[in-house]
């Protein structure tokens, strides 16, 4: 379903009546401004249907002096000049916004990917770091078992040390072994600090790893939290890209039309320019 026109030709007709009487040429952008609302391609055709309305036809006993008919064909190559160099301004100042914002929008993209690369890179190291944390629990788990198992075997020296004790009270010949169980104690204690020494450096290595780990989690989140808000500025790009090719190709339509017209324009001065030649001929002949 075609889209209602927002403007009529009584508008059109108003506005350039209006610019007329202040002296200035009512061109197709001067009514469009007056009127603030309406497609180029609209204005251009009910002004074209005013500036018909507005065309008196040249009667052919008229002759023109030549200073006026040099203004007429000076004012229409100048008002030429000016539609084609506004014309050509407006599709220049689109294409430069349209370069603007697929350039943006390619930065974006490799800002996004970047972030991307760099998040897999911390799911990686996240991964590893992971992996040393398991390994480290692991060990520390088998130290913490190695540790239980030496304090049980001293605890089992310490009593049948404390056995031996008071069997020594009663048998004397006790005392050879009360020696052998008293070097065993003192091995298992050596053992047993020997394990809690691991133990404990174990455990400062896995503290050391968790900082890490959560070191590495907290850039993650940075780094997924900054692809997000990279995303949504290129959603945005994307928006404001689509409505700006949207505007460029109106333009690029309304330029369409501008050409077109200015040819109309240059064939009817080219017209008025044989008219004028034939008047030049029929004064040099009347002259003569």
């Amino acid at each position: 379903m075609a889209r209602e026109a927002t403007i009529t030709q009584e508008a059109v007709n108003t506005a350039a009546e209006q610019i007329r009487a202040t002296g200035a040429k009512p061109t197709a952008r001067a009514v469009r401004e007056a009127l603030g609302s309406g497609s180029m391609a609209t204005v251009l055709k009910y002004l074209q249907a005013w500036q018909a309305n507005q065309a008196h036809p040249i009667e052919a006993n008229i002759v023109l002096p030549i200073a006026l008919q040099r203004t007429l064909v000076t004012f229409i190559e100048q008002e030429v000049a000016t539609a084609k160099a506004l014309l050509e301004a407006d599709l220049a100042l689109a294409e430069q916004a349209n370069r603007d914002l697929i350039a943006e929008s390619e930065r974006q993209a490799a800002t996004i990917n970047e972030l991307e690369q760099e998040a897999t890179a911390l799911r990686a190291e996240v991964a590893a770091a992971n992996g040393r944390v398991a390994q480290l629990s692991s060990d520390l788990e088998s130290s913490h078992q190695t540790v239980l198992s030496e304090r049980q075997a001293g605890e089992l020296a310490r009593i049948e040390l404390t056995r031996a004790k008071l069997q020594l009270q009663s048998l004397s010949r006790c005392e050879d072994e009360i020696e052998r169980l008293r070097a065993t104690s003192d091995a298992e204690r050596v053992a047993l600090v020997a394990a809690e020494r691991t133990a404990a450096v174990l455990n400062a290595k896995l503290e050391k790893t968790e900082a890490q780990v959560n070191d590495l989690q907290a850039r993650l989140t940075r780094a997924e939290g900054d692809a997000r808000g990279a995303m949504a500025e290129t959603s945005r790009i994307r928006e404001q890209n689509s409505s700006l090719q949207a505007s460029f190709d109106a333009a690029v339509r309304d330029g369409n039309q501008a050409r077109d017209y200015l040819r109309r324009v240059e064939a009817e001065a080219s017209e008025l320019r044989g008219q004028l030649l034939e008047l030049r001929t029929r004064i040099n002949v009347g002259a003569s």
